[in-house]
């Protein structure tokens, strides 16, 4: 793996994960704490998404 595969996959992780945090911290976070696998869900989609939308624009 190249560098830049390798970076494109860790700034994907960290938006992620990023994104994950900021939801659940907010107060409709809070209010739905029974759908935190539906937003880690959605976040690693989200996630993934963006390291592809990365990965087309370096290619």
């Amino acid at each position: 793996m190249d560098t830049a595969n390798m970076l494109i996959n860790v700034v994907a992780i960290l938006s992620g994960l990023f994104l994950y945090i900021g939801i659940t911290n907010t107060k409709w976070g809070k209010e739905h704490e029974g759908y935190q696998y539906a937003i880690m869900l959605g976040t690693i989609l989200f996630a993934v998404l963006i390291g592809g939308f990365i990965r087309w624009l370096v290619v």
